[in-house]
C-alpha cells in the first residue's frame, strides 16, 4: 500500500471511527511511512483504541477520543463528501497535508491549507529575528500541528550571505512555493532589497514531495531563524535604515531614506512612516476600485515619495506636493529610481501651506480627481518644525481642513491615511464634524492585511457634508490666518 493510499485510509477510519481500521493502519506501519510523527505515538497505543470502543459502544456518533484526535489532521471542507467517494474520484487533486515554514520558537507558519485545490502557489514574506544576521535558514514542512517537532520535516534552504550591517524585522526575505497537480513542490527563496536593486544577491531553492522521507531537520539554530515580515511588527524606528523596501501589486519599490547622515537630514519627510506605506498599498490594492488610470491626483506631503510611485504605476498624473524643498530633492531621488521613464507622470513642486499665492496657484491647476496625503496631522503640531512658516500657523488639522475645503470641489474625492498617536484621530474626526465634513474609515478587508488590526493606522473618505457652514469656516480661518502674518510682520519692527 502506498502511502498516499495509506493516508486516505487513516483518515477515513478516523472519520468513521473504525477501530478495526486504524488498527490495521498501525500495524502496517504508517508512522514509519512518514505519515504521523513517530515521537507522538511512542508506546503503547492500544488505550486509545479501547477508548474508541468504548465510546463507539455507548453513543450512536461517536468521535475518537483527545489524545488520539490530536495524531489526526483537523477535518476540512475538502473532506466534508464521503470518503469513499472522495477517494475514487481522482480530480480535481487536493493537498493532502498543510504546509508550512518554520518561524520563530519552533512554531509552523502555514503557507497551504490542507484541502487545497491543485495546483496551487503562494508567496510570503519572512525577515530576520537578529540584528546583522549573516543567514537565514528556511525550513518547510507538512501536517497539521502548531509546532513543527509535530510535523514531518520536508526539506530546508538556507540564504547567505545577508546584507549586513542590518537591524532585525527589517531586511525582507521572499518565500515562493508552487504544488503541481500531482503532488510535487518547488521552493524557491530571495533576499528582496538587492533584487529589486539590481544588485547581487543570495537566493536558493528546493524541489520535493510531501510523501517522500527526508530524515530529521537539522538542529536549531536561533541565528539563523526566520518569522513572518510585518511594516505593522518592525522592532526598530524606520529612521535607521538607509532604504525599506515596499511590495506594490508585485512589484518591489526600494525607497531611499534620507535621515541617517547629517549632511542628508532633512526632517520627517526624509522618512518612510507607516501611514504613506498603507496608502501606497491601499492605492495599489483599490486600483479597480478607484480607476486610477488617466486622473489627477494632488498628493499634500509628498514625503519619500511612495504615494507617487503607488499612484504612477496605476496611471495617474500625479502632482506630489511638500513645503520642504529639500524633501522634494529626496522624493525625486525615488521617483526616477522607480519609474525610469515614467517618471514624467509625476511632477514635484513646493507648496506652503501658508501660502496665499502657493493656495491660488494649485487651485487654478485644478479641478483634481482626488486630493489625498499620509500623516498629514501630528501629534503636537510636529510639522511646526518643517517649514519656517508654520512657526505661526495654527494646529495643523486646522490648517489642512482649511486647504481640502479651498482646493476640492463637490467631485473631489479626499483620501487620507493618519496614525493615531496621541489621539489625532479623534481630534480630527471632531473638528471636521464642527466645521461641515463626514469622514468615514476604509473597510478593513482594503487596507493591506498586516495593520487590519492596528487601528492606530486608518485609512479615510472624507465628504463635505455642510458646504455652507464649511465655507463659513474656511472664510473665518483665513481672516485669522492673515492678522496673524499682519502681526508678524509688524514685530519685526517692535522686538
Amino acid at each position: 500500500m502506498g502511502t498516499s493510499e495509506v493516508l486516505e485510509k487513516y483518515i477515513a477510519g478516523t472519520e468513521a471511527c473504525d477501530v478495526k481500521v486504524l488498527k490495521e493502519i498501525f500495524h502496517e506501519k504508517a508512522v514509519m511511512c512518514g505519515l504521523l510523527n513517530g515521537k507522538e505515538v511512542a508506546g503503547d497505543v492500544e488505550p486509545f483504541f479501547r477508548q474508541m470502543e468504548q465510546q463507539k459502544a455507548t453513543a450512536s456518533d461517536c468521535e475518537p477520543s483527545a489524545p488520539l484526535l490530536a495524531l489526526l489532521p483537523p477535518p476540512s471542507d475538502a473532506d466534508a463528501a464521503d470518503p469513499v467517494t472522495r477517494s475514487a474520484d481522482p480530480a480535481p487533486p487536493t493537498l493532502k497535508l498543510s504546509l508550512h515554514v518554520k518561524v520563530t520558537d519552533g512554531l509552523c507558519e502555514r503557507l497551504l491549507e490542507r484541502g487545497s485545490g491543485l495546483p496551487a502557489e503562494v508567496t510570503k514574506l519572512l525577515t530576520t529575528t537578529q540584528d546583522d544576521q549573516a543567514a537565514a535558514r528556511v525550513e518547510l514542512y507538512a501536517g497539521e500541528r502548531p509546532f513543527c517537532e509535530g510535523n514531518r520535516f520536508l526539506g530546508m534552504m538556507e540564504l547567505a550571505p545577508l546584507p549586513i550591517p542590518s537591524y532585525r524585522s527589517f531586511v525582507q526575505l521572499e518565500l515562493s512555493l508552487r504544488v503541481d497537480e500531482g503532488g510535487a513542490i518547488s521552493a524557491r527563496a530571495a533576499e528582496v532589497e538587492r533584487r529589486a536593486l539590481g544588485e547581487p544577491f543570495c537566493e536558493a531553492e528546493w524541489q520535493g514531495e510531501a510523501t517522500a522521507l527526508v530524515g530529521a531537520p537539522p538542529p536549531a539554530n536561533p541565528y539563523s531563524e526566520v518569522t513572518p515580515f510585518s511594516f505593522a511588527l518592525t522592532k526598530h524606528l524606520p529612521v535607521l535604515l538607509p532604504t525599506r523596501t515596499v511590495r506594490l501589486n508585485g512589484r518591489d519599490v526600494v525607497i531611499r531614506q534620507h535621515q541617517r547622515r547629517e549632511e542628508e537630514r532633512i526632517g520627517t519627510g526624509g522618512v518612510l512612516w507607516e501611514a504613506a506605506i498603507v496608502l501606497a498599498d491601499y492605492v495599489a490594492r483599490n486600483a479597480q476600485r478607484h480607476s486610477w488610470r488617466g486622473k489627477k491626483v494632488l498628493e499634500l506631503g509628498a514625503g519619500t515619495g511612495l504615494v507617487a510611485i503607488a499612484l504612477a504605476l496605476e496611471g495617474a498624473l500625479v502632482c506630489a506636493t511638500d513645503g520642504n524643498p529639500r524633501v522634494l530633492e529626496g522624493a525625486n531621488v525615488n521617483v526616477q529610481g522607480a519609474l525610469g521613464q515614467s517618471s514624467s507622470m509625476v511632477s514635484l513642486e513646493v507648496f506652503d501651506w501658508n501660502s496665499a499665492n502657493d493656495l491660488a496657484q494649485f487651485r487654478a491647476k485644478g479641478p483634481w480627481d482626488v486630493i489625498l496625503g499620509s500623516d498629514l496631522v501630528y501629534p503636537g503640531n510636529a510639522g511646526k518644525k518643517c517649514v519656517d512658516s508654520n512657526a505661526l500657523a495654527p494646529p495643523a488639522d486646522e490648517t489642512l481642513i482649511g486647504l481640502l475645503d479651498a482646493l476640492s470641489d463637490p467631485k473631489t474625492e479626499i483620501i487620507l491615511a493618519l496614525k493615531d498617536r496621541t489621539g489625532e484621530l479623534e481630534r480630527f474626526h471632531r473638528r471636521i464634524s464642527q466645521e461641515g465634513w463626514s469622514m468615514q474609515r476604509a473597510a478593513q478587508e482594503s487596507i493591506m492585511p498586516e495593520f487590519r488590526s492596528v487601528p492606530q493606522v486608518a485609512v479615510l473618505h472624507l465628504e463635505k457634508r455642510d458646504a455652507e457652514l464649511a465655507e463659513t469656516a474656511c472664510k473665518s480661518r483665513f481672516s485669522t490666518q492673515k492678522k496673524l502674518e499682519k502681526s508678524s510682520r509688524c514685530s519685526d519692527f517692535h522686538p
